[in-house]
C-alpha cells in the first residue's frame, strides 16, 4: 500500500480527518441536536423512571450506530484508496517496463529490465527470468534481482523447470502446488523464456495479469532484438562481400576501402564524432566506391567515367533501406572544401562532415599506395600533401586532426 494508511490511529493520517470531518458534521452535529432537544423538552416531559432510562438508551444505540458507521466508512474508503494506490503503482510499473523494453535490443539488458519489474509488481526476492534461445535448448537461469532469488533457484532448479515447461506447454501463467508462479514469454521466433516466482503472500490475480502483459512484451523485445542482430550480421556481410568484389573489379585498389574505414575510424575518435555518426561514417567509408560496381574495367582510367561513380554509388544505396543513411555521405565524398569538387560543387560545411572526412581518409590511401605507374609516397610525403591541400581540397580542422594523429604515431600507412 503505497500510502501507508495507520488503521492504530483515527486521526493521524489525512484522509481519516477529512473523513471524520465529514462524519462529524453529518453525523455527530446532528446527534447532538437531537440530544440537546431530548434533554431539553423530551425528558422533562416524562416523569416515570423507566420512559425516561428508554429515551437515554435509545439515544446510545443511536450514538453507538452512529460511530459504528464511522469505522465502516473509514474501512470502506481506506480500502478503496488502497486498492487503488495498487493500480496506479502496477500501471506506473507496466508503463516503466514498456518504455524501457521498447528501446532495448540486447537480451541480458531486457531480461534484467524484466525481473526487476516484476519484483516491482510481486514484492518478492524469490524470483528469477529463465530464457532459452531455442527449443532444443536447456533452460538457462538469466537474471534475477539478488542474491536471494538466486539462491532460491538454485535450491528449487528442477521444479521451477518443470512448472515453466508446463507454463509454455499451455502457453499461460501457472501456478505451482507451493504457490510459485511462472508466466511464459511470447514465443512466435521459437525462444522459450518464463518469469517465476514465489510470492512472500498469496499471489493475486492482477499481479499475474500484469506480470503477463510485461512478459509479453519482453517476448516481443526479443524477438526484435534478434532481428536487429541478424539484420545487422546481414548488413555487415553483405558488405564484406561487396567490398571483395571491389578490391576484384578495380585495378591496385586491393584493401582501399578497409584501409579508408580505418583511418575515417581514427579521424572520427579525434574530432568527437557520436558514435550513431561514427558508426554510419564506417559503413561510409567501406562503400564509398561502390558506384565503381557499375564502370567498366576498361574505363577505369576515364576521368569523365570515374567521375560519375560518386552519384551512381549513391543511387544504389538509397533503394536499400539498411544503407540509405550513408548514401548522402558516399555521394559528396570528392566534394572540395572550395567547391571545386563534384558532383554538386558544394563547399565548406554545406559538404557533410562524413563526406569531408572520407574524402581525406580516401585521399591519403590513395597517395601511399604504389601502381604500375608510380611508387606510393611516403608518411611524411602524405602529410606534407595533405597540408597543401588545406582549405582548397580539405577541411582546415580535418587536416589539423589528421596531423596531430600523425605526429603522435596513431597513422601508420
Amino acid at each position: 500500500m503505497a500510502r501507508g494508511i495507520s488503521r492504530h490511529s483515527i486521526f493521524s493520517q489525512r484522509l481519516d480527518r477529512a473523513v471524520f470531518g465529514a462524519y462529524f458534521l453529518g453525523g455527530i452535529v446532528p446527534l447532538a441536536a437531537l440530544v440537546a432537544v431530548v434533554h431539553q423538552w423530551v425528558l422533562p416531559a416524562y416523569a416515570e423512571e423507566p420512559a425516561r432510562l428508554g429515551w437515554i438508551a435509545g439515544l446510545a444505540f443511536v450514538s453507538m450506530l452512529s460511530l459504528a458507521l464511522y469505522f465502516a466508512l473509514r474501512h470502506i474508503t481506506t480500502t478503496a484508496i488502497a486498492r487503488m494506490d495498487a493500480d496506479n503503482h502496477r500501471l506506473r510499473t507496466l508503463l516503466t517496463s514498456s518504455s524501457e523494453l521498447a528501446e532495448e535490443n540486447h537480451l541480458e539488458a531486457i531480461l534484467s529490465s524484466t525481473a526487476v519489474r516484476t519484483r516491482e509488481l510481486t514484492g518478492t526476492h524469490r524470483l528469477a527470468v529463465y530464457y532459452a534461445p531455442r527449443a532444443d535448448k536447456e533452460l538457462e537461469l538469466h537474471a534475477s534481482t539478488d542474491e536471494v532469488g538466486q539462491a532460491w533457484a538454485a535450491s528449487a532448479g528442477t521444479a521451477i523447470t518443470a512448472l515453466i515447461d508446463e507454463a509454455l506447454e499451455s502457453g499461460a501463467p501457472t501456478t505451482g502446488a507451493d504457490g510459485t508462479v511462472a508466466v511464459p514469454f511470447a514465443r512466435a521466433s521459437g525462444m522459450r523464456g518464463a518469469v517465476v516466482w514465489k510470492a512472500e503472500n498469496a499471489t493475486t490475480a492482477d499481479s499475474i495479469d500484469a506480470v503477463s502483459t510485461i512478459a509479453g512484451i519482453a517476448g516481443t523485445a526479443i524477438e526484435r532484438g534478434d532481428l536487429a542482430d541478424a539484420q545487422r550480421n546481414f548488413f555487415a556481410h553483405v558488405t564484406d562481400l561487396i567490398v571483395t568484389a571491389l578490391d576484384a573489379h578495380v585495378v591496385d585498389r586491393k584493401g582501399h576501402a578497409m584501409q579508408t574505414a580505418r583511418l575515417c575510424n581514427r579521424l572520427a575518435h579525434e574530432v568527437g564524432l557520436a558514435p550513431e555518426q561514427t558508426e554510419r561514417l564506417h559503413w561510409s567509408a567501406l562503400l564509398h566506391d561502390i558506384g565503381m560496381l557499375k564502370t567498366e574495367p576498361g574505363r577505369h582510367t576515364d576521368r569523365k567515367a570515374v567521375r560519375t561513380h560518386a552519384a551512381v554509388g549513391a543511387h544504389m544505396l538509397e533503394r536499400i533501406r539498411l544503407w540509405e543513411p550513408v548514401a548522402p555521405i558516399v555521394l559528396h565524398h570528392h566534394e572540395w572544401w572550395d567547391g571545386s569538387g563534384y558532383p554538386e560543387g558544394l563547399a565548406g560545411t554545406a559538404i557533410p562532415l562524413e563526406s569531408r572526412i572520407v574524402g581525406l581518409a580516401d585521399a591519403v590511401d590513395a597517395m601511399q599506395r604504389s601502381d604500375s605507374e608510380s611508387a606510393g609516397m611516403s608518411l611524411a610525403e602524405v602529410l606534407e600533401e595533405v597540408e597543401l591541400g588545406s582549405g582548397t581540397q580539405f577541411d582546415p580542422e580535418l587536416v589539423d586532426a589528421f596531423r596531430e594523429l600523425v605526429e603522435r604515431g596513431e597513422i601508420q600507412l
